[in-house]
C-alpha cells in the first residue's frame, strides 16, 4: 500500500513538474509566422500596420501563428503565451493576441484586462465566427487574420463603431431568441396535441375496461393486466403535457423543477390514483346512475372479444393521427520575414478574456 501511494505522488510530481518546465512560445515580432502561412510581403504589411496602430494607441495587437498546440488546450495556451510575453503596457493591461494553430485548425483572439470592456468574449466571438471562420474555410489565412485585425483596431480606435457592432450583436441575438422561441411553441404544441391526444384515447378505452369489469365481461387478474397498460398510456400522455407545462413555468422565470425532483414519486402516485378514481367515478355513474345496470364481478372470466375490441378502438384512433512535438522555447520571429522589429511586450497580462473558434 505505501509503495503504491509513493508511486502516485512521483508520478503528480513528475506531471506537475513537466507542466512547469513546458516553454512557450517567446514573442519577438509583432507578426510571428512560426505556422508559414503568410507571404513575405503580406507579412510585413500586417506588421507595419500593427506596430503603427501600437505607435498610435500604445495597444500591442500581436499575431502569432504556430503549427500545433502540442495537446494542449488553445485557451490555456494562448492565456499563458500572452503572460509570459507580457503583451499590452503594465499599467494599461491593452494587449490582444491572436493566436493561430495550423494543424489543430484552431484560433484564439486572447484579450488583456484592460480591453476586456470593449472587447468583450461575445465581440471576439463574433469577430472568430463572422470574419475569421469564412476566410479559414476557404484557405485563406491571411485574409481572415488581417481582417480580424482591421476589425480590432476600428473598434478600438472608434468607440461609436464598436457600440454599433455591439448592438448589431443583441439584435442579432434577440433575432436568434425570437426563432428559437418559435421552434419551442411548435414543438411545445406538438408535445401538447400529442400527449393530449393520448390522455383522451388513453381513458376513453379503458372506461370500456372498466365497465367490462363491473358487468362481470372480464375477470379481476386480467383487468389489472389492462388496467396496468392503459396506466402506461396515460402516463406517456401525462409526461408530454408535463413538458410543457415546465416549459411554460421556466419560460416566465419559476422554477418547479427542484419540487418536481424532490416529490416526484408522490406527483406520480397521485396522477394513478386520480386516474384510476376518475375511471372508476366515470363508469360507477354511466352504469348505475345513467343506464340503471346492476353492478357485477367476476375473478377469472376473461371475455378476450371484449378487450380486443377495446385495444382496437384505442390502436384505430390512434393510427387516423397520425503533429508536432518538442518544446516551444526557441520560437521567435525567425518564421518571419527578416525584420528590424525588436518587440516586446510592455508588462501587460490577461485573465482569460476572448474567444476562441475552429474550422
Amino acid at each position: 500500500m505505501i509503495k503504491k501511494i509513493v508511486f502516485l505522488l512521483f508520478v503528480c510530481f513528475t506531471v506537475v513538474g513537466s507542466a512547469q518546465d513546458y516553454q512557450y512560445p517567446v514573442i519577438k515580432d509583432i507578426v510571428t509566422d512560426n505556422a508559414g502561412i503568410f507571404e513575405t510581403e503580406a507579412a510585413q504589411a500586417l506588421r507595419n500596420k500593427l506596430t503603427n496602430f501600437e505607435a498610435e494607441t500604445t495597444t500591442q495587437l500581436v499575431v502569432l501563428t504556430i503549427n500545433s498546440l502540442n495537446g494542449q488546450i488553445i485557451e490555456d495556451f494562448a492565456n499563458k503565451t500572452f503572460n509570459q510575453n507580457k503583451l499590452g503596457q503594465a499599467k494599461e493591461d491593452n494587449g490582444i493576441l491572436i493566436l493561430f494553430s495550423s494543424i489543430d485548425r484552431e484560433v484564439r483572439i486572447e484579450v488583456g484586462y484592460g480591453l476586456e470592456p470593449y472587447i468583450t468574449d461575445i465581440v471576439a466571438k463574433r469577430i472568430i465566427e463572422d470574419t475569421m471562420i469564412p476566410e479559414f474555410k476557404e484557405g485563406a489565412y491571411f485574409t481572415g487574420i488581417d481582417k480580424a485585425t482591421d476589425q480590432l483596431i476600428n473598434f478600438i480606435k472608434n468607440p461609436e463603431a464598436l457600440k454599433k457592432f455591439k448592438e448589431l450583436i443583441k439584435e442579432r441575438d434577440r433575432k436568434q431568441e425570437r426563432i428559437g422561441n418559435i421552434v419551442l411553441y411548435i414543438f411545445c404544441c406538438i408535445f401538447l396535441l400529442a400527449g393530449s391526444f393520448i390522455v383522451y384515447q388513453s381513458v376513453k378505452t379503458a372506461l370500456k375496461i372498466f365497465k367490462a369489469f363491473f358487468t362481470a365481461k372480464i375477470g379481476l387478474l386480467f383487468f389489472i393486466i389492462n388496467l396496468l397498460v392503459f396506466i402506461l398510456y396515460y402516463c406517456i400522455g401525462v409526461i408530454l403535457i408535463a413538458f410543457v407545462v415546465l416549459a411554460g413555468f421556466k419560460k416566465y422565470g419559476y422554477q418547479v423543477e427542484p419540487f418536481v425532483e424532490t416529490n416526484f414519486t408522490l406527483i406520480f402516485c397521485v396522477t394513478i390514483v386520480l386516474f384510476i378514481a376518475m375511471l372508476t367515478v366515470i363508469s360507477f355513474v354511466n352504469l348505475v346512475v345513467k343506464n340503471k345496470t346492476k353492478l357485477s364481478f367476476s375473478l377469472f372470466k376473461s371475455d378476450y372479444d371484449t378487450v380486443v375490441k377495446a385495444i382496437k378502438s384505442f390502436g384505430s384512433s390512434s393510427g387516423s393521427g397520425g503533429s508536432s512535438s518538442g518544446s516551444y522555447s526557441s520560437y521567435s520571429s525567425s518564421g518571419s520575414s527578416s525584420s528590424s522589429s525588436s518587440f516586446s511586450g510592455g508588462g501587460g497580462s490577461s485573465g482569460g478574456g476572448g474567444a476562441s473558434g475552429s474550422w
